[in-house]
């Protein structure tokens, strides 16, 4: 029985030991020190990655199958870490045996896989989670705060998210990146999805996104099969605008910003550069805040030149919640409801450049086939 004031820990495992599962045990065996979880081992078909997750971090079990990691009775949790076709597989496998998991970004690309691993777990009534770790930067937490508290005005009426960063050929020598059947897709789905994820909940006060006129093509890297570029004109129910543009053409990075506008003329953002730095909030002219924010950005700056390492800090906070939901019985702050929604623009960007056409959301299937599957 625990004691006064002592956390539960709950019994975890890593289900995927690839280069991403790195960030997850180290945030776990952190969150293991600090006594509110228990890493209890990890699985990958590949059995050195597994040994080799297990033995870097100190794991006491690891396994070729997950099944034996997931039927394990002190295993409450997985966390799934596996090239993205396997997501939904692992999360249909937690849930049949009532463990909670949450799955690295993008949890699919199939929108009736999605809506099948969110009906599934919430059947099983177990916790189901995307990671969007950026999600839970203090700039993003600071600027989803002010657009909560109306300093933004009434209402939103303008967004952007502009992503222009850089990936050579050498990024690609695993064989399932950049490829349809490997990840469905490729500067959308990999690098994006984490920008779509905050536009659309930063943009999230405005309702519904309702409409989505998109373009994707492959301009520079023609040794992957998927986009390298993107475009898009977003509207949502009460009328906002949202401009979207990617890259991972782009050489030296230029860096990723999203930007909100209410209809007081207010705009904050959210910008990320480099590539991997928390991000700051470059952006801010709510009224009577500047200064003060200008003074934050400049110190913010200078630590993200010293010794911010978002990553698995980013993870950490994140997986802490996690572990959180499960013990007070909620969903944590990122569902598999909202790992759905960039899927879902992913989709209708897709749809609109084979058509040529607006798309109107929701979409309840997805129905864009990729060019190897015809």
């Amino acid at each position: 029985m625990n004691g006064a004031g002592t956390k539960r820990r709950i019994g975890i495992g890593i289900v995927g030991c690839g280069g991403i599962a790195q960030s997850h045990a180290a945030a776990l065996k952190r969150l293991e020190q600090a006594g509110e979880c228990t890493v209890v081992g990890c699985a990958d078909l590949v059995e050195e990655k597994a040994k080799g997750l297990a033995e870097k971090f100190e794991l006491p079990s690891w396994y070729a199958d997950a099944r034996r990691l997931i039927d394990r009775p002190d295993v409450e949790a997985i966390t799934v870490c596996t090239n993205p076709p396997f997501h939904v597989p692992a999360t249909l496998m937690a849930a049949e045996r009532g463990k909670h998991t949450i799955v690295e970004k993008p949890m699919t690309m199939d929108l009736a896989e999605a809506d099948r691993a969110i009906e599934a777990t919430r059947k099983a009534n177990v916790r189901f989670g995307v990671i969007f770790m950026r999600r839970f930067w203090p700039g993003a937490q600071r600027a989803r705060k002010a657009i909560d508290d109306g300093k933004l005005g009434d209402r939103l009426i303008l967004g952007d998210c502009i992503l222009k960063w850089t990936r050579r050929q050498a990024y690609y020598r695993d064989p399932w990146r950049g490829t349809w059947a490997g990840e469905n897709g490729a500067a959308l789905v990999n690098q994006a999805v984490h920008a779509l994820d905050m536009f659309l909940w930063l943009m999230a006060p405005a309702g519904q996104l309702e409409t989505v006129y998109g373009k994707w093509a492959n301009l520079t890297h023609p040794y992957i099969e998927a986009e390298d570029n993107a475009v898009a004109a977003l509207r949502w129910a009460n009328g906002a605008l949202g401009v979207l543009s990617v890259s991972i053409s782009t050489d030296p990075q230029l860096g990723a910003r999203i930007t909100v506008t209410g209809d007081k003329g207010a705009t904050v953002s959210v910008t990320e550069h480099p590539e991997g730095r928390f991000g700051l909030n470059d952006v801010w002219t709510i009224p009577g805040e500047e200064e003060e924010m200008g003074r934050l950005y400049e110190r913010e700056l200078q630590e993200g030149r010293e010794h911010f390492k978002p990553f698995p800090i980013a993870h950490f906070w994140q997986l802490q919640d996690f572990l959180a939901a499960i013990r007070e019985g909620r969903d944590p702050l990122v569902t598999g409801e909202e790992g759905r929604r960039s899927i879902e623009l992913i989709e209708a960007i897709r749809l609109s450049t084979e058509s040529g056409a607006e798309v109107k959301l929701p979409l309840r299937t997805s129905t864009w086939v990729p060019p190897t599957r015809r």
